[in-house]
């Protein structure tokens, strides 16, 4: 019989799982990719970028953005994984690998990320068309 942390861990080896054949089979030129740049990543950019953004609470959605490329979070529900690029003020994710929990009452927005703007302490979050889908405030 199965234990709850023994499904954990099972979810969370999947979700690693999907994340690096994910990251392994991108090429940067099929949709669903992970983004692609000539340019090294701006300093400056990734700096203001890194950190929680979103609350970081049952229910809401979040994005966390580490210095070596990774973000992670959720959108409420069900955990999200990729990888961004930042090109000067220009930063791309990657489609995300996700968890699949049915979770009714749950707006899964977040999913939809495909590009990131920092205003301020407002993180503008964009789908794939460059079109604003939410804003996630800069966790304290």
């Amino acid at each position: 019989m199965r234990t709850r942390t023994s499904r954990i861990l099972t979810l969370a080896a999947m979700a690693g799982a999907v994340t690096l054949l994910v990251t392994a089979c991108s090429t940067g030129t099929e949709p669903g990719s992970a983004p692609t740049s000539s340019a090294e990543p701006d300093p400056a950019v990734v700096a203001e970028l890194v950190g929680v953004w979103g609350e970081d609470a049952a229910g809401q959605p979040h994005l966390e953005f580490t210095e070596d490329g990774d973000v992670s979070g959720s959108d409420g529900c069900n955990g999200i994984f990729s990888t961004y690029t930042a090109d000067d003020a220009h930063i791309e994710l990657a489609q995300f690998a996700s968890t699949l929990k049915a979770c009714e009452g749950v707006d899964d927005w977040l999913r939809g990320v495909r590009a990131v703007e920092i205003d301020g302490d407002v993180l503008v979050v964009m789908d794939d068309a460059g079109e604003k889908i939410g804003e996630l405030a800069r966790a304290e």
